[in-house]
């Protein structure tokens, strides 16, 4: 089976336990969907900037571990960034961050333009790397050609997260519209939608991305399931499967990742191919997503489930 390149942030949640417990645990939302491909059993390459320090180890070695394979990732000198992830009565999570300078968002040009693997065929871009600078124009840049390269289906996750270190707001929201109508693909929750486009509700915000060139668009809402929306302007809707809840650390993550696992099943790695899916199959592939995503909320952290654990 083709393979995914996934590029962004690859970082340390500290998470606060509500009885105050501290764990140090690599994550940041692209490289939770790599580690969540990569069990799914899809042969994952991470396109990191990683740190030469403790951190940047650990983080390395976690996802060496995991089998994402970190042949397009690079060390750098910059410092490992670092995000405190205090777990809610509602066993959500509010992140805080203090990210100018880290190693995930220095990318230059040169650093992101390398020759990428033939059997690539599926490249998600997603959260904070998108938006921080000074790599996020050159990341912007790097991904349009890729869109104009036609070479690849091009996946896009906003994953806004606050604040963003003094990144001015309206700005953040522009590169959010501009990344999305690049990509074929977007997989957005209904909170990205509200902060991107403030005067729309989730579903009308998902319609003006699809105006602006996607082809589809996939609205996460918790509890309140998932809603896609295709090229003709379709809606298609799935409910949350009922599970324990943990925490809901990663499982954005994990729904994106089982809908790329998906697509790479069925080989679609095409704009067309994408607009081809019918109803029913976009019904289930949503209905797999959200039984995927419910397995990693039932554990703490972002920890999601392996091909074997899932029935599709």
């Amino acid at each position: 089976m083709p393979s995914v390149l996934v590029l962004g942030e690859a970082l340390i949640d500290i998470v606060h336990a509500q009885n105050g417990e501290k764990k140090n645990i690599p994550g940041g939302s692209p490289a939770n969907t790599a580690v969540a491909l990569s069990r799914l059993g899809v042969k994952t390459y991470m396109k990191a900037r990683t740190s030469g320090d403790q951190f940047g180890v650990q983080i390395r070695n976690y996802l060496t571990a995991q089998k994402v394979d970190l042949t397009h990732s690079i060390i750098v000198q910059d410092p490992s960034s670092i995000i405190n992830a205090r777990i809610q009565s509602d066993r959500s999570a509010i992140y805080e961050a203090n990210l100018k300078g880290s190693s995930d968002y220095g990318w230059t040009y040169d650093e992101l333009e390398q020759d990428i693997n033939q059997d690539i065929k599926i490249i998600q871009l997603g959260s904070l790397s998108s938006y921080i600078e000074p790599g996020a124009s050159n990341i912007e840049n790097w991904f349009k050609n890729l869109k104009s390269s036609k070479k690849f289906l091009l996946l896009f996750d906003p994953n806004i997260r606050h604040p963003l270190d003094g990144e001015d707001e309206n700005k953040v929201r522009e590169r959010a519209k501009e990344l999305s109508s690049t990509a074929h693909v977007v997989k957005a929750s209904d909170e990205d939608l509200i902060w991107i486009f403030p005067s729309l509700e989730p579903l009308d915000a998902a319609r003006e991305i699809i105006k602006s060139g996607t082809s589809l668009v996939v609205v996460t809402a918790g509890k309140n399931g998932a809603t896609a929306v295709n090229k003709k302007l379709e809606t298609i809707h799935v409910d949350s499967v009922e599970t324990k809840v943990k925490d809901t650390i990663g499982a954005g993550d994990t729904f994106a990742a089982a809908l790329i696992a998906q697509l790479l099943e069925k080989r679609v790695f095409t704009e067309s191919m994408l607009e081809e899916i019918d109803i029913a199959s976009l019904n289930q592939i949503l209905t797999n997503c959200a039984v995927t995503a419910a397995l990693t909320c039932s554990r703490e952290g972002a920890n999601p489930p392996f091909r074997d654990e899932v029935s599709w």
